[in-house]
């Protein structure tokens, strides 16, 4: 299923699920885009209470991804920190300068 045009997101609603979509394939620039043009529509009308239920519930949704998203990251940055830890112990271990390129090289 192809992401909506901006042409078709004309009503709350549609750019509300265009986002909520957008947040389960990961893309948040995408994310982003749909909510700033729902705010804009959101100052031209009102909401019925169902729908703003319905807008919130999205919202919480997209939230509770957002969150998973950064614990995975954060988890990724982690583990990169402590490969980068573990390849300066092998690089001094092996005898080499923290100024290093980043190879490792072994002198015999």
């Amino acid at each position: 299923m192809e992401p909506a045009s901006d042409k078709d997101l004309h009503t709350i609603k549609a750019v509300t699920e265009a986002a909520g979509l957008a947040a389960t394939r990961g893309e948040w620039n995408r994310v982003e885009h749909y909510l700033q043009l729902r705010e804009h529509l959101l100052s031209q009308e009102a909401l019925s209470p169902e729908h703003r239920t319905y807008v919130l519930t999205v919202d919480r949704t997209i939230a509770e991804q957002i969150t998973v998203a950064q614990a995975g990251l954060a988890s990724l940055l982690d583990e990169a920190a402590k490969t980068r830890q573990r390849l300066q112990g092998l690089r001094r271990w092996n005898g080499a300068f923290s100024s290093d390129s980043g190879t490792i090289e072994r002198h015999i």
